[in-house]
């Protein structure tokens, strides 16, 4: 099924979306974006709260999201939401924990934040990896995604479109760099707001309103599941929070970037807290709408589910709010993209070729960073490709080897700010023991239900099957290893500490009153266990 699409939808479409890009590369060119690596790279460290909050939104929205979460929605109801409302746990932690040391040592990627706290290998290490990650996964899935969702609403050509994306994407980050990243972000992320949920009220006025979907629909309009539900368990989407919520939102060089380019902690925490209340509105205006499709078209089977958000779209919406809609997934894809090409150009220019060549130029760290991005590009293209030629496999093992290659370095990262006792030697014992644990559960999960649970049958009880669970576990006896073994190896330097962990001596930050964060966390909070308690 293709969207049907007016003279007017295409107007009012690329209108509002060239548009938003032209501002954003307006705003880069008042911002001399090209004339030093801090402007390049982080906007000159002068992006304010409102845009921080609003970029970490869009660059969390991509295009396979936002379809994908309606159709998951479909299938099972508003529990597919349910991991939208964890941000506020993730995002607190980093604010308290986490930003205060990054913005402290002023630094441009997570893994120089490593060599101060641990060494050099660290540092190269965690940078390899995120660039593995943000490549070989974001960027190649971001990518195909994208262009499947397009083939099944235009009918267009699936590699075709991830080439001319791709190219269309890295031209403009080549230009504009963060700054230009940054406040595109913010417009599409209003752009992304405004038209799914016009999209909403129309589909809640098609079927009666909420109370109307209550009576259609009792069992799908339910948030959480029972804690042994296959697919999305109440509480294992809770523990995902604690341990991969806190490296996405915390410690992957992608979102984090974003916070990085603020001018000081108060203004990259009350960003993070907007992005928590913008991040309250997914539930409704992305999975609701699956629900209200469930309702008023039923008995889309399999792969037709993933059809919702188009059936939506050529039955709700007239002429002209279709394109707008359309826009906004667009808005999506290109959001996704231009965040990934930025931070990976950043992780390289700074952390293996300054590394090399320390007394590099400003200009030329920019260039070498342009030059990146286009390199980086073809890598995508690539393994959007090696994607779409092994649709079954290669596309399932990529989306796994991502959730899982955060287990082995994260407890190391978070810890190593949390406590003093954390060692280098017991940092790199963890990430080994991670490393074997990952293995497991990807050996595990290929080779079938049948034969995993011959072979690994500790992996297969109520609270060890489902993904949530797993990691959990096996972040508890990481963490539990990292300060096993640094009680017995050579402690890290003071120096080294007093720069990248907390001290507890010092007393608590004075209360400010209601520019507070924690008043902002505490208020965004209780609204969240508010939903939870009202769609439970």
């Amino acid at each position: 099924m293709n969207i049907s699409l007016s003279g007017l939808d295409w107007i009012v479409g690329l209108v509002v979306l060239f548009g938003s890009l032209a501002i954003g590369l307006y705003m880069a060119y008042r911002a001399k974006a090209g004339q030093s690596s801090s402007n390049f790279f982080l906007g000159g460290r002068k992006i304010l709260w409102p845009v921080i909050g609003a970029s970490l939104f869009a660059t969390n929205i991509g295009a396979e999201h936002l379809v994908g979460l309606s159709g998951d929605s479909y299938r099972y109801g508003l529990s597919a939401g349910s991991v939208e409302l964890t941000t506020g746990i993730t995002l607190g932690f980093a604010c308290a924990i986490l930003f205060p040391y990054y913005l402290k040592n002023k630094i441009f990627t997570i893994p120089e934040f490593l060599e101060i706290r641990y060494n050099e290998k660290a540092r190269t290490f965690f940078s390899c990896l995120m660039l593995v990650i943000s490549v070989m996964t974001k960027l190649a899935f971001t990518l195909f995604a994208g262009a499947l969702v397009l083939n099944g609403l235009m009918g267009w050509d699936i590699m075709s479109t991830v080439i001319f994306t791709g190219f269309i994407v890295a031209l403009f980050t080549i230009i504009g760099g963060f700054t230009a990243v940054a406040y595109t972000d913010t417009i599409q992320a209003t752009i992304m707001i405004v038209g799914t949920t016009i999209m909403l009220f129309i589909g809640l006025d098609k079927v009666g309103g909420w109370n109307g979907l209550m009576e259609s629909v009792p069992d799908a309009m339910h948030i959480a599941k029972p804690y042994d539900d296959p697919v999305y368990p109440f509480w294992g989407i809770l523990a995902t929070a604690f341990y991969a919520g806190i490296f996405y939102w915390g410690i992957d060089q992608v979102n984090v970037q974003r916070v990085l380019a603020a001018p000081n902690l108060k203004q990259a925490r009350w960003g993070a807290m907007f992005a928590v209340l913008l991040k309250l509105l997914p539930v409704f205006i992305f999975a609701l709408p699956g629900v209200i499709a469930y309702a008023l078209y039923p008995g889309l089977e399999g792969e037709e589910t993933q059809q919702t958000f188009i059936v939506l779209l050529n039955n709700l919406l007239p002429s002209g709010l279709r394109g707008l809609v359309l826009a906004s997934l667009l808005a999506a894809l290109i959001t996704s993209l231009i965040a990934v090409l930025n931070s990976v150009s950043t992780l390289v220019v700074r952390d293996f070729v300054v590394k090399v060549k320390p007394d590099m130029k400003e200009n030329r760290q920019v260039l070498v960073g342009r030059a990146v991005i286009l390199i980086v590009t073809l890598f995508g293209i690539g393994a959007a490709y090696l994607v779409y030629k092994n649709e079954e496999g290669l596309y399932k093992y990529l989306q796994t080897i991502t959730a899982y290659l955060i287990l082995p370095v994260f407890p190391a990262i978070f810890f190593g700010i949390i406590s003093k006792k954390v060692t280098l030697k017991a940092a790199i014992v963890s990430v080994v023991v991670g490393l074997i644990f990952a293995t497991i559960f990807v050996i595990d999960q290929f080779i079938g239900a049948e034969a995993g649970e011959r072979v690994f049958p500790f992996l297969h009880y109520k609270l060890t099957l489902n993904f949530g669970y797993r990691g959990l576990w096996a972040t508890l006896l990481i963490t539990a290893i990292l300060f096993a073994v640094s009680a017995f190896t050579p402690k890290t330097d003071p120096g080294k500490l007093e720069k990248t962990t907390i001290n507890y001596s010092r007393r608590i930050e004075q209360f400010s009153g209601l520019s507070d964060w924690r008043l902002h966390l505490l208020v965004l909070s209780i609204i969240t266990v508010l939903i939870y308690i009202w769609l439970r």
